[in-house]
């Protein structure tokens, strides 16, 4: 079955430098997309900059939020990571280990749970 595509999503061609091409390329591949993907969320960000600044903003804000945990004065909890984890769409292992890298002297408690 041939490659069908939506309508409403159209093609756009236009003409550009080979070293551009060959960047776009390079840049698409370390970011495992297409390059046809990449050149629409370049131009997306470029035509609207109000919606990737409400995200950075939100992005910044969950940052914030994981920086005030790591650096307070108790380590952060189980609870704690993994609801940030779920925010920040990460591997909440990827955290607690973080975290216990942070403060290596927190008790062990009980039964093997930390």
């Amino acid at each position: 079955m041939p490659n069908q595509r939506a309508k409403d999503r159209p093609r756009i061609m236009f003409v550009c430098s080979q070293k551009l091409a060959d960047d776009l390329q390079a840049r698409a591949v370390q970011e495992n997309r297409s390059r046809s993907n990449l050149i629409e969320t370049l131009l997306t960000e470029v035509m609207y900059p109000q919606q990737n600044s409400s995200q950075i903003k939100e992005e910044s804000s969950q940052l914030q939020a994981f920086l005030k945990l790591l650096t307070s004065d108790k380590p952060p909890t189980d609870p704690d990571l993994i609801e940030l984890a779920h925010d920040l769409e990460l591997d909440v292992k990827l955290l607690i280990n973080l975290r216990d890298r942070l403060f290596p002297t927190r008790p062990k408690q009980p039964n093997g749970h930390k």
